[in-house]
């Protein structure tokens, strides 16, 4: 189940367990966590696992005006191919749409096949490449693909 997740110490060491388990040492730290939430910019969504009660998933997203930016997106791997990552992303086009976004771009590591593959998948497009954007990386390149997705037609 999705839910706007809240900033609350809990959530926080949740969310860092799950970006040490995704992304090692690529991971947010807990205070960059902190941040995120205390950024009025920024929206937080989860999927939280009905059983446990445990968040399985996340995506971050920052709303400024017309465009949202998509800051991380994990989940956890023994919840992958379930379609979690691909309903995060819908949540996150709704709520993009009902702030009047027009559209919603990321970056994704060149290397990373599978989340290019799901984004791909979920409507976005590459639009450009960044050489080395990342300062560190689990992958061989520091490159990172920019993708758009549409949402709002520009107001005339």
């Amino acid at each position: 189940m999705i839910q706007k997740l809240s900033y609350t110490m809990p959530t926080i060491f949740q969310l860092a367990d799950l970006e040490k388990a995704c992304f090692g040492r690529d991971a947010w730290s807990i205070a960059a966590l902190r941040g995120e939430f205390e950024n009025s910019f920024s929206h937080m969504f989860g999927w939280v696992d009905e059983p446990s009660g445990k968040i399985v998933g996340y995506v971050c997203v920052r709303v400024m005006y017309e465009e949202a930016q998509v800051c991380n997106i994990a989940v956890n791997q023994a919840f992958r191919r379930q379609g979690i990552a691909t309903a995060l992303l819908a949540r996150l086009y709704e709520f993009c749409a009902e702030q009047k976004c027009e559209y919603i771009e990321l970056e994704v590591n060149t290397a990373n096949t599978p989340a290019v593959e799901l984004y791909k998948k979920a409507g976005y497009e590459v639009a450009g490449i960044r050489k080395n954007f990342y300062r560190k990386s689990r992958f061989s390149t520091n490159d990172a693909y920019t993708m758009t997705k549409a949402i709002c037609p520009k107001s005339e």
